[in-house]
């Protein structure tokens, strides 16, 4: 059956009587064929649109309810042949009562409106189908029809239903793992969000009302490590995906998570969710050490029962029976959180207040290289593991004060004797008395961060050290051609600047005493160079005269060439240092001045040598406009110079330290702290 041209044309004659009407005469008939023409090449395309479109598409008349003819979209989901469909009505496919189809006709008719909805359309081998459909009144032919658009939605229904079934399942079981420091987050396969922990909402500032339904990697701005399309991929095939993604907060801050992911199937192996766990190490990114320890005294607590015999033990049998239904409450609950229980790539466990472990999932089996739960509940106290072993009492101590511990640092002995760096963030359970249940927490394994943070302050020692032997290779060097250019190039100047002395007072040519006034004028510059060269390279004055004498003629030298009014205070005891710091504290301080001439625009600047106990202290001090103390870095002047984070660096590499105190217009001071030389060394 040819497809109808679906909307409103109007023949000749009725257009010419309407003109007529009008006061007009008909219209030219080439104009009308060229309005027809344009209608009929119309037709045709809007023809082929509808028949090759991806949506079912058919007719039927609004008074006889009869499908007058349908595109094969449409045959293809029902399941009927062409010369079949219009032998049928409206009824023959519809799945709902009479009365409720004439109403929804009658509505169409009335409003002339587009009418959608979801509706269940029986098939030809009887079966019925969700379908999404779009009803619209058109004109054809001075006559009306309704056109539908018909969608298959059965397999998106289910799809929904079963995620949906997927989420509650998740939300009943997230309640053991709420504990987690870590955002636990479940999307469906169009990352939309469907579960959202408090560790979640803590981290990145949005509650689960905010996110229900949103596009995760929209709503915290996410970057990966390599395109998505590929993460994706690798998850159905695999599974599970790990890696690092950097997330934006709510107010905008950086966070860098460490990511887990698992795919959640259906009874079909069909994926319907991903699990995902995001641990922040966002301070193990940015800082050298992330782990404080101190040691604290234990602290038990007594309690004294002043209460009668009876009431006592009316009191426990009570709080017996009180557990016992706590206890059968999380048996009737065990299945539930079985699944997420046993997948979850964190160990969890569940210990009574002596350290008996209750519960244990396969995850913390594994990491304490156990091979069943039979032999891990088998051990008395897995805190006993905990070294050094007052760790384990501190964290119990925690426990129970505070109620709560969130990423609690300590090393775990192992089956096997090895040792295995873990956090732990725990709960203490407590009945409506306040006594302490039983403890339950999550593990993560953290002994390769913990491995790298060592190779990192080793190789960071070894760096220092370099530093320091190559930092006197220089001025060994500066001094070995500081003394050539005094000893020999020197000498030379001033023994040829003599010769050509006697030269002229025996020459009597005044054209040539000219020529050797001038010659011994470049002779004298140069000799006055090579002096400037020597004291710039490695100056005499601190080798032969001391570390004071050299810090003096620093100031100086600050004051004649730059005419900033300089101060030198030296409390005159003896103060015997080693060679290489000798040199790093004349360098440090010869930087420091150049950055007050440069940058801080000082009037007056104060040098301060001190014997401080066993150590050697300089306050270097100006009245410039000073900078901001509390940036983690600092640089003084160009690039080949110290700066004062490379400066406190090789002060520390010596047993030294350096302390920086200044604020913005109220100049700054610089204290340097370096090891004296012991009565052995010196």
């Amino acid at each position: 059956m040819p497809v109808r041209c679906w909307y409103n044309v109007k023949d000749q004659e009725t257009s010419g009587r309407s003109a007529k009407k009008q006061g007009h005469g008909p219209r030219p008939a080439g104009k009308y064929q060229d309005v027809r023409a344009l209608l009929e090449d119309s037709e045709a395309r809007y023809r082929l649109l509808v028949k090759h479109s991806s949506d079912g598409v058919f007719l039927f008349n609004p008074r006889t309810l009869k499908i007058l003819e349908a595109n094969a979209s449409f045959l293809k989901i029902t399941g009927f042949r062409e010369e079949e469909i219009t032998r049928l009505t409206l009824f023959d496919i519809t799945a709902m009562r009479k009365k409720e189809i004439l109403q929804n006709v009658r509505g169409v008719l009335r409003d002339a409106e587009i009418v959608s909805g979801l509706r269940q359309y029986r098939r030809k081998d009887g079966t019925f189908i969700d379908v999404e459909i779009t009803s619209s009144l058109i004109n054809y032919r001075n006559d009306q029809f309704i056109m539908v658009n018909v969608r298959d939605v059965t397999d998106r229904l289910k799809a929904q239903h079963e995620l949906e079934r997927q989420a509650r399942m998740l939300r009943d079981q997230a309640e053991i793992i709420d504990i987690a420091e870590d955002a636990i987050i479940v999307r469906d396969m169009k990352n939309h969000i469907v579960f959202w922990n408090s560790g979640a909402a803590n981290r990145f500032g949005f509650s689960l009302e905010e996110v229900w339904g949103k596009s995760l990697s929209l709503l915290l701005r996410t970057r990966y490590p390599e395109p998505l399309r590929a993460i994706r991929k690798r998850l159905l095939a695999e599974g599970k995906w790990e890696g690092e993604l950097v997330h934006r907060t709510r107010d905008g801050r950086r966070i860098i998570v460490e990511s887990k992911w698992k795919l959640r199937t259906d009874k079909r192996n069909r994926p319907t969710a991903v699990l995902q766990i995001d641990n922040d190490i966002t301070e193990r990114k940015l800082a050298e050490e992330v782990l404080k320890r101190s040691k604290t005294e234990l602290e038990r607590r007594v309690a004294e029962r002043t209460s009668e015999i009876t009431e006592a033990n009316a009191r426990l049998v009570q709080e017996l029976k009180r557990r016992q239904q706590v206890e059968d409450m999380l048996r009737r609950g065990a299945e539930r959180y079985k699944n997420l229980f046993e997948n979850s790539p964190l160990g969890i466990y569940r210990t009574d207040p002596q350290g008996k472990i209750l519960m244990a999932n396969p995850a913390l089996i594994r990491m304490m290289g156990y091979s069943s739960f039979a032999e891990f509940g088998a051990v008395k106290s897995y805190r006993k593991s905990c070294e050094p072993t007052y760790l384990g009492r501190k964290i119990k101590d925690r426990l129970e004060r505070e109620g709560r511990v969130r990423g609690f640092e300590a090393r775990w002995k192992m089956r096997d004797g090895s040792k295995m760096h873990v956090r732990e963030n725990a709960r203490a359970i407590r009945d409506a008395s306040g006594r302490t249940l039983y403890y339950e927490g999550t593990v993560e394994d953290i002994s390769e961060r913990k491995q790298a943070e060592e190779r990192l302050d080793q190789y960071q020692r070894q760096l220092r050290s370099l530093a320091s032997e190559l930092s006197l290779a220089e001025e060994r060097e500066r001094r070995r051609i500081s003394n050539l250019l005094h000893d020999h190039i020197g000498q030379l100047l001033a023994t040829a600047k003599m010769r050509l002395g006697w030269i002229e007072s025996v020459v009597k040519d005044e054209h040539i005493e000219r020529e050797i006034d001038q010659i011994r004028d470049h002779i004298g510059q140069a000799i006055q160079f090579g002096r400037s060269l020597t004291f710039e390279l490695s100056p005499p004055i601190l080798y032969d005269l001391g570390l004071e004498a050299a810090l003096e003629w620093l100031t100086e030298q600050v004051e004649d060439q730059n005419g900033i009014e300089r101060e030198f205070e030296n409390d005159g005891l003896p103060k015997p240092i080693r060679d290489e710091i000798r040199v790093l504290l004349f360098t440090a301080v010869r930087e420091l001045l150049v950055n007050v001439v440069k940058h801080s625009g000082a009037t007056r600047i104060k040098v301060t040598v001190r014997k401080v106990e066993e150590n050697i202290s300089i306050h270097v001090a100006d009245d410039g406009k000073g900078f901001n103390a509390s940036k983690r870095s600092y640089h003084i002047a160009e690039a080949r110079g110290f700066g004062l984070f490379s400066i406190r660096e090789r002060l520390q590499s010596l047993g030294g330290h350096m302390d920086v105190r200044s604020q913005v217009g109220r100049g700054a001071r610089i204290i340097l702290v370096a090891p004296l030389k012991r009565g052995q060394d010196n």
